[in-house]
C-alpha cells in the first residue's frame, strides 16, 4: 500500500481518486483467491480517506471475499462503513449523491450495494441516506417519487431496506417526522404488489422457535409503540368533528390487525396491562378490544411468564367463556365476526 500511496500523491485529485479505486479492484480481487469472507483492513481504508475523501491519515495493514460482485460489496463498503471520524460526513454526502444518481438511472449493482449497507449500518447513518433520497424525490421536484416508485422491480431488497430505513426516519415526534402523502402512497403501492415486507412477521416465530429465541427476543419493542398511539389517538381526536368514523374504523383494525400478528409471532413482547393501558386512550374499536383480552392459541412452546404476550391469555366474558354461573348471565352474546386464532388472517377491507 505504501508504493501505491507514493504513486497517487505525484497525481492530481480526480485521478488519484480513480487510481485508488482501480488499484482497491485488483486488490481485494486478488484476496478471493486466498479467502472466502471479506476482512476490510485499515490500509485500503486509508487510502480511500486520503485520496477520495481528502482526509489525511497514517497508515496500516490488509483485507479479504470472492467474485465480481462481492468485489463490488467489499469496495463500496470500504468507501462508505462510518469510522467514526471527520471524514463520514463526507462519506455519507457523497453516498446520498451516488444513491440517488443509482436510482435515477436504475443502476442495479449499486442498489445492491446499498441494500447491504443499509442493512449492516447503524441506524443514524442509515437515517440519514434516507432523508437524502426523501428531499431528492419527494420534496425538491414535483412528481420526481415516479422515480424512485419505479426501482421496485429493479432493486427489491434495496426497497425494503429504505422502507426500513423511513420507518426509522419518520417517527412522528415532530411535524418535520410526518412523511410525505407522496412517499405513504409509494411504498403503499410496493407493499400492495408484493407483501413479503409484511409476511416476514408470519415466518419469524419458526425462526425464533428453532434458536430458541420465541418468547424471549422481542424484535419490536413496546416503546416504540407509544408514539405510534399516541399520533392515531391525536389524529382520530382532529378527524372525529369531520364525520371519518370509517377511516378512523379502519385504521383502529390495521392496528389490531399488526398487534395481533406481532404478538402471536413473538416479536412483540408486552403485559396485557400494559397493551390496555396504552390502547385506552383510543377510540372504542371491536377487533381491538379483543386483540387486547385473547384469546390467542396457546403455543406449544416454551412459555412466558404469567401475564405476557404472545402465551398467556384468557378469553374475556362473552367471547367464548363458560360463566361459572350460566343463569347470573342470561343474555351473554357470542362474539359476532371473527375467529381468533394465532396466525389466521383478519377480514380486509383495501384502503380507499
Amino acid at each position: 500500500m505504501s508504493d501505491i500511496r507514493h504513486s497517487l500523491l505525484r497525481r492530481d485529485a480526480l485521478s488519484a481518486a480513480k487510481e485508488v479505486l482501480y488499484h482497491l479492484d485488483i486488490y481485494f480481487s486478488s484476496q478471493l483467491q486466498s479467502a472466502p469472507l471479506p476482512i476490510v483492513d485499515k490500509g485500503p481504508v486509508e487510502l480511500l480517506e486520503e485520496f477520495v475523501f481528502q482526509v489525511p491519515k497514517e497508515r496500516g495493514a490488509q483485507p479479504k471475499e470472492q467474485t465480481k460482485d462481492s468485489v463490488r460489496q467489499i469496495i463500496f463498503s470500504s468507501l462508505f462503513s462510518p469510522q467514526g471520524n471527520k471524514a463520514d460526513d463526507n462519506r455519507m454526502s457523497l453516498l446520498g449523491k451516488l444513491v440517488s444518481m443509482a436510482v435515477a438511472v436504475c443502476r442495479i449493482p449499486v442498489l445492491e450495494c446499498a441494500a447491504s449497507w443499509l442493512q449492516r449500518t447503524p441506524v443514524v447513518y442509515c437515517v440519514r441516506l434516507a432523508r437524502a433520497l426523501v428531499d431528492d424525490y419527494c420534496c425538491l421536484v414535483p412528481g420526481s417519487v415516479q422515480t424512485l416508485k419505479q426501482i421496485f422491480s429493479a432493486s427489491p431488497r434495496f426497497c425494503c431496506q429504505f422502507i426500513t430505513a423511513v420507518t426509522a426516519l419518520f417517527d412522528l415526534s415532530s411535524d418535520d417526522l410526518i412523511p410525505p402523502l407522496d412517499l405513504l402512497e409509494m411504498i403503499v403501492t410496493w407493499i400492495f404488489e408484493d407483501p413479503s415486507v409484511l409476511q416476514v412477521l408470519m415466518m419469524l416465530q419458526v425462526h425464533l422457535t428453532e434458536k430458541n429465541l420465541y418468547g424471549r427476543l422481542g424484535l419490536i419493542l413496546f416503546d416504540h409503540m407509544v408514539p405510534l398511539v399516541e399520533e392515531i389517538s391525536r389524529l382520530a381526536e382532529e378527524l372525529n368533528p369531520l364525520n371519518a368514523s370509517q377511516e378512523i374504523e379502519l385504521s383502529l383494525d390495521r392496528l389490531a390487525q399488526a398487534l395481533q400478528v406481532a404478538m402471536a409471532s413473538g416479536a412483540l413482547l408486552c403485559t396485557r396491562d400494559d397493551l390496555r393501558t396504552l390502547c385506552s386512550r383510543l377510540p372504542h374499536n371491536n377487533l381491538l378490544q379483543l386483540v387486547i383480552s385473547g384469546p390467542v392459541q396457546q403455543s406449544p412452546h416454551a412459555a412466558l411468564p404469567p401475564g405476557f404476550y404472545p402465551h398467556i391469555h384468557t378469553p374475556p366474558l362473552g367471547y367464548g367463556a363458560v360463566p361459572a354461573h350460566p343463569a347470573a348471565h342470561p343474555a351473554l352474546p357470542s362474539h359476532p365476526g371473527h375467529t381468533f386464532i394465532s396466525g389466521m388472517t383478519f377480514p380486509f377491507r383495501p384502503i380507499r
